[in-house]
C-alpha cells in the first residue's frame, strides 16, 4: 500500500512511460450506486486501500426520495437531460434509454441547439490553478465528449446509423457542431496546463464493430482528429474508454494520438489484446469483469481473474493499471476480494 508521502504523480507518469513501479498503479471511480448499496463499508475499504489518482476522502452514501419509487416499490425515473433528450432510468446510478430525442427528422437538424458550454471553460485562469495545484501530487486529465454516443441520443441510434451510412448532409453537419463543441474542451484543457485528455466513445458489439472500419474512417476518425488536434499539438497523453470489441480500430486510434486505452475486457482474448497492445504501445487499464465475475463470481473466482491479468499485462513493469469501479449488484466479499487482491500484488 503506499504510503501519504509517495508521489502518485510520478508513479502514473512512471506507469503511462512503461517504467516499472513498486506495485500496480489504481485509479478509482467512485461510483454512487456502489455506495447506496454498501454504505460507509465500502467507504472504509476505499480509505484503507487509496489509489493513484486523487486523495481519498469519505464517499457521501446517497439517500433516494421516496417518489422515485414505483407502486411495487422498483426504481423508475425519467428525466430530459440539457441535449434535449429524454431517458428511462430503471436502475439508480446507471446510465439508462433514450426514450425520447430531440432530432426525430433530418430536417430538424440544422436549427437543433447545443447546450452552452460550461463556464468553467473559458475561465482558464481558474483551470491552471487547478491543474496546478493537482500536479503537485497528481497526474491531471482534460475531459471532450463522445461524439457517436452524444450523436445517437440527438438523433436516434438506429436514424444516426442509417445516416451516417447514407452520409446525410444534415447529420453530418450536425455532427460536425459536436465536433466543435467538444473540441472547446480539449483546447480549454490545453491552454489550462492539464498533463492529458481522458474521454470515451463506444464503437464496439461483444465480437464486432458496431460500424464497418470504411464507415469509421469515413465518418468518425476526421471529426476525432479535428476533435482531438489541441491535445495532439501538445503532445498531451490522450486516453481513450471504449466498450466492446474494437481491436480492429487500433491501429486508427493509434493514429490518432491515443496513448491508452480502458477497454471492456470480457471482449476479447486477454493475451491476444496484450499482444495487440504492445504491437501498438498502449498503455491500458484493467477493469475487472463486471458483468459476470463482480456479479455473479464467488471472490476466489474474483482474486483468480485479477491475479491472471496479473500475470498477462504485468502492470509493475508498467503500461497498465488497475481501474476500480463499483457497480450495482457486486457482492461485497466480491469488491474487498478484487481490491484486496490488487493491493497483495
Amino acid at each position: 500500500m503506499q504510503t501519504s508521502n509517495e508521489n502518485h504523480r510520478q508513479r502514473f507518469i512512471d506507469m503511462l512511460s512503461f517504467r516499472p513501479v513498486g506495485r500496480p498503479v489504481t485509479w478509482y471511480f467512485y461510483q454512487p450506486v456502489g455506495l447506496l448499496e454498501h454504505g460507509e463499508k465500502l467507504n472504509d475499504l476505499y480509505e484503507k486501500y487509496p489509489g493513484d489518482f486523487d486523495t481519498f476522502t469519505r464517499q457521501p452514501i446517497p439517500v433516494l426520495p421516496p417518489e422515485v419509487f414505483d407502486a411495487e416499490g422498483r426504481y423508475y425515473e425519467r428525466k430530459t437531460d440539457e441535449w434535449g433528450a429524454e431517458w428511462e432510468y430503471r436502475i439508480w446510478g446507471v446510465m439508462g434509454h433514450a426514450l425520447n430525442v430531440p432530432v426525430k427528422k433530418l430536417a430538424d437538424a440544422a436549427n437543433y441547439k447545443l447546450p452552452q458550454l460550461p463556464a468553467y471553460l473559458t475561465d482558464i485562469e481558474g483551470q491552471k490553478k487547478y491543474f496546478a495545484e493537482r500536479k503537485k501530487n497528481f497526474y491531471t486529465f482534460g475531459g471532450a465528449g463522445g461524439l457517436f454516443e452524444r450523436m445517437w441520443a440527438i438523433r436516434g441510434f438506429s436514424d444516426f446509423m442509417m445516416d451516417i451510412e447514407d452520409d446525410a448532409p444534415e447529420t453530418l453537419a450536425l455532427l460536425d457542431r459536436l465536433t466543435d463543441y467538444f473540441r472547446a474542451h480539449v483546447e480549454s484543457a490545453a491552454e489550462a496546463g492539464a498533463d492529458g485528455i481522458s474521454f470515451g466513445d463506444d464503437y464496439g458489439t461483444q465480437d464486432a464493430l458496431l460500424v464497418s472500419k470504411e464507415t469509421f474512417r469515413r465518418v468518425v476518425k476526421p471529426r476525432l482528429k479535428r476533435m482531438l488536434e489541441p491535445a495532439a499539438a501538445k503532445g498531451m497523453h490522450i486516453h481513450f474508454h471504449t466498450c466492446g470489441r474494437v481491436i480492429n480500430l487500433f491501429d486508427d486510434l493509434k493514429d490518432l494520438g491515443i496513448g491508452s486505452i480502458w477497454p471492456q475486457l470480457p471482449a476479447y482474448d486477454l493475451r491476444e489484446l496484450k499482444d495487440a497492445i504492445d504491437f501498438y504501445r498502449f498503455s491500458i487499464a484493467l477493469h475487472t469483469d463486471r458483468a459476470i465475475t463482480m456479479t455473479h463470481g464467488t471472490p476466489n473466482e474474483v482474486r483468480e481473474l485479477v491475479l491472471l491479468e496479473n500475470e498477462i499485462f504485468k502492470p509493475k513493469d508498467g503500461g497498465a493499471w488497475f481501474h476500480i469501479e463499483v457497480d450495482n449488484g457486486f457482492p461485497f466479499d466480491n469488491i474487498k476480494a478484487m481490491i484486496e487482491t490488487i493491493y497483495s500484488l
